[in-house]
This record gives structure tokens, sequence and C-alpha cells, in this order.
């Protein structure tokens, strides 16, 4: 009687019949996102209560790495518990295994007496790692879990966010936690575009004046983003922005990019002359086997990453068209008389020489439905903008896509200096009533303004993805951490859906868990966006973009 008392009043805790598992009675809610496809709670008053130190058992190799960032991950959130691998699992309060009976990103938790991870693959481990980190509770500086089981996998496989380094450069401590945001939610994409006109900020050695003094990154720091991304269940893609978006490449190298007429004169280009001649002059083999070279060197730091961006958006053809290079390459070629098939020839080349090297090209939308030279089907198109090509045609033609509707996945600031533009960035609501298969565009030359462009479901539409462009290092957690989970949730669940209110509270409350992680707690207003539009008369009107 007296041991019992002791306990009731030192302790809420209370003892398995092991004698060596603790629970502690506390509240049980339960705030995960993506929401889990399949939960079971089998205790709603208690939490298991982990020993002090939490031994670890793995059934799997390269797992030193994944060991050190759960313990380091649960260090970030305060806790007092420190960590130790064992190799009798019989002995462990945390169990990881590969299970080959999952698929590739299952992953089952089971919390009793202990927690047990079952993953299909790696991926699918570290992705219940974050899971667990939502899932944890501190109790006094110790960790403490809800009872309960789990078994999950995504919908969509390509789960994307694009960061736009190349108009405003941002600090390796931004790009750190842009990674840790993305690992949290079960981002598996994170898509680095590296280069525009403004800036270059890859430093190549084979082309060292490309890079941008001053805002570029070193191959090491890319390695270590690389490398730290893929700890965490992040592949990072990389994009070299060509044949259009290309200043850098025209300014840096006229000899071997620019147009005959501007080889030896690049003021031209930049004395006003020329508006938009930020164009590669893809009549030229020294532009191929410039862009092989360089790209070989991007593929090699780039190591992880199975795709590569080529960008291929935008490009003002009209700037090379009457090139001698030009004329003579399309007639060398038998191109004919059309620039067009000059740029779907650059496409198919540069697909080609990926392939070689064992990689698969992504493209932005941007050849046209017609034309002589066939696009590969095995290239994935990004679409975004419903102008160049459709997303139901292109998936009439067979190929696969990833959806970046440009409203409401684009997160944009504005460059324009203008007080009345304000940034571009729709809110949470807006991006949860969305789908996959939906296209929508606030702009009035695209087919899919006012009458959103809506596809049956279609197994080549591979998934989706939340473009931020524009936006300044200060700008970029913020402006994304309260988005990015609402996008996830509606491709991680494609049928399970809870009204937005429950989304929007758990949402919160891993919010709030991220923070800890990344050291970092600045939010957006989450103000939508705003547009300048015509009253007909030429007078502008700022209207409220939902």
């Amino acid at each position: 009687m007296k041991k019992i008392t002791r306990f009731l009043l030192l302790s809420t805790i209370l003892f398995s019949c092991s004698k060596k598992v603790k629970y502690i009675n506390k509240e049980v809610n339960i705030n995960v996102v993506p929401l889990p496809k399949n939960l079971n709670l089998i205790d709603s008053s208690k939490h298991i209560l982990l020993s002090k130190k939490i031994k670890v058992f793995a059934n799997f190799n390269e797992f030193k790495n994944l060991y050190d960032l759960i313990s380091n991950d649960f260090k970030k959130l305060s806790y007092s518990n420190s960590f130790e691998l064992v190799t009798n699992k019989n002995m462990s309060n945390i169990y990881l295994e590969i299970d080959k009976e999952l698929n590739d990103e299952e992953y089952e938790i089971s919390i009793r007496n202990k927690i047990i991870i079952k993953g299909g693959s790696l991926s699918a481990i570290k992705m219940a790692r974050s899971t667990l980190l939502q899932l944890s509770v501190n109790e006094k500086g110790r960790m403490t879990f809800p009872i309960l089981t789990i078994k999950d996998n995504p919908d969509a496989i390509y789960r994307g966010l694009l960061v736009d380094l190349a108009r405003k450069w941002h600090s390796a401590e931004t790009i750190y936690k842009l990674i840790d945001l993305a690992s949290f939610y079960k981002v598996n994409y994170l898509q680095f575009h590296l280069t525009d006109d403004q800036l270059f900020t890859f430093p190549s050695e084979n082309f060292p004046k490309l890079q941008t003094k001053d805002n570029h990154y070193t191959k090491k720091e890319l390695s270590s983003f690389v490398d730290y991304a893929y700890q965490r269940g992040v592949i990072i893609i990389p994009e070299i922005d060509v044949p259009g978006h290309s200043m850098q490449f025209v300014k840096k190298y006229p000899e071997i990019f620019s147009t005959t007429s501007l080889e030896k004169r690049p003021e031209d280009l930049f004395g006003g002359k020329l508006e938009f001649a930020n164009v590669l002059n893809i009549g030229k083999e020294d532009v191929y086997n410039s862009l092989e070279k360089l790209f070989v060197e991007v593929m090699d730091t780039f190591h992880t990453s199975p795709y590569f961006h080529l960008g291929a958006d935008e490009a003002n053809l009209k700037v090379i068209a009457d090139d001698p290079y030009v004329q003579d390459f399309m007639k060398k070629n038998k191109l004919g008389n059309d620039i067009h098939e000059l740029y779907r020839y650059f496409i198919v080349r540069m697909n080609d020489f990926f392939k070689s090297k064992g990689k698969q090209m992504f493209v932005w939308e941007g050849f046209s439905r017609n034309g002589k030279i066939e696009i590969p089907k095995d290239i994935t198109v990004f679409e975004f903008e419903s102008l160049y090509n459709l997303p139901n045609h292109l998936v009439e033609d067979g190929y696969k896509l990833v959806n970046t509707s440009w409203m409401p996945l684009y997160v944009v600031r504005s460059g324009n200096p203008d007080p009345n533009i304000l940034p571009l960035k729709w809110g949470p609501e807006k991006i949860y009533d969305w789908n996959m298969w939906k296209w929508e565009n606030w702009w009035h030359k695209s087919f899919a303004y006012k009458n959103p462009i809506q596809l049956d479901r279609n197994e080549n539409v591979i998934g989706a993805q939340m473009c931020s462009w524009e936006q300044t290092d200060e700008s970029e957690i913020p402006s994304i951490r309260k988005r990015l989970p609402f996008f996830i949730e509606r491709i991680w669940n494609f049928d399970k859906k809870v009204e937005f209110d429950i989304l929007f509270k758990k949402v919160n409350k891993t919010d709030n868990v991220l923070s800890r992680i990344i050291k970092d707690d600045r939010q957006d207003s989450l103000l939508v966006g705003f547009n300048i539009t015509n009253d007909g008369k030429g007078n502008p009107i700022r209207e409220v973009i939902d």
C-alpha cells in the first residue's frame, strides 16, 4: 500500500505487465499531416513514456545516417532522452525494419510496448520518421507517443516543391530549412531552379564566367545540400533553364551562345537594342557540345537525382530565326523553314543525351501539339500555363504530366515595383480546394482562365509540384510553411478529405513542431493574391484572387 501511495503521489505513470514499459495518463490528440490512410487508436487516454535512454535496432544496412538523423531530430524538439544503437531487437524501444511485403512508399507504425516501424524501402522508413516526429509529445522533457497503429502510403508518386534560386539568391541556412520542411511533409522531390536571366548559381569548372559573383554556390555546398536532402528522403532535381531564360549564357560567353550579329557586340543585348535576346543560338554545334559538358558537371553534383529538368519554356525564337548559323543548321538537318522545328529538334537531341547518361528529362510546358518532329513520350511535362499545350491534349497524346497549375500552386513574390501589385499567393483554403487533375490560371491568355481545365483521373498525371518563384531569402520559409501541407494533403490522399477547419488546426499543431526543428517560427500573413485588371476604359482595377 505504501508503494502504491508513493507511486500515485510522485507520478501519473502506470506500469505494464512487463514492469519495463511505462505509460502516462494523457489525453490523446493526433496531429499528423498528411493524414494517414489508416490509423487505429488503441487507447485514447494514455501515452507510452519512453525511457531516458532509447535503444534503437534496425534490420537493414545504411542505417547509421538514419539513426543519427532520428536522434538529432528529437534533440531539436528539446527531449532529454538519449539514444543508443543495439544489436538485439528484443532490447530495443524503437525497431526499424524494411519489409519487402510492403510497397516502396508504404510504411507501418505500431506503438504499444515499443515502437515498431516497417517500410517497403528506406525512403518509406524516412517518411515514417516524419510521422513519428509529429506524433511525439513532450512530457517534462521525456518523449511520449499515443498508443496506436498506422498504415500509410501516398497516392501520388511525384510530390514536388520548386525553389527559385536564380532570381533571388538564398542562403545555405534557408536551403537546409527548406529541405527539412519538405521532408517533414513528405515531399520527395525538391527542384532547384539554378539559372535564369538574373543569376547563374551553379559553379561550372568548364565555364567559370557563368557563375554570378557573390550569388552562386560552391560544389561543396551543393553536394552538402544533396546529401542532407537524401538522408531525409528528398531528391534534389537540378534545373538549368535553356534555351530561353538564358541571358547569363549569352552575356558571359557570347562567342559560344549568342547569335552571329552579337558575338562581338554583347552591349547590344544590354543597351536596350534587343529586348528579348535571352535565347541560346541552338543552330550552333558548339552550343550543344558546351551544354553537354556543363550538364555532365551538374549531373555529377546532383548524383542522387534520376532526373534533369531542362526548362525549355518561354523561348523567344524570333531572336535567332534570321541567324546564318540557324539557317544553315536547319537546312543541313532538313528542318524546313519553321523555327519551331529547330526548337523541337533541340528538345529531342537533349533528351537523347540525357538518356545516354541514364537520366530522364523533364521540361516545362513549351512545345506545341503540332509539329513535324515528334517529341518523345518518355519526356515528362510540367504543365503550368495551359497556353502552349493543354493538359488534356498531352494526356491524350501519351505524355506523363506533373501538375504545376499556376493557380493555386504558384507562390510568387511580385518583382513589380508598383505598390498596387501584390504577390500572387493563394491561401490554404484555395489550395485545399484544388485537385491533381485541375488546372487554373488568372491570366486572360490562358485556356484555363475563368474556366478551369478539369480532367478525369488519369495515371499519366503522376503528381504535382508547388512552385515558389521570386521569393527573397527572408520570405521563403514564411510563405511556404502553411501552404505546402495543404497542397501535399491533396496529392497524398485523393479521396480522403476532412473539413478544412479540422485540417487547419492540425497544420497549426504540426507547424509548431516544425518551428522547433528548423529553429524558425516566422509566419506569412496567408493573404491571397491580387491581380490588376482593366475596366474596359483603360483604368486599372485591383481584383482579389480567391
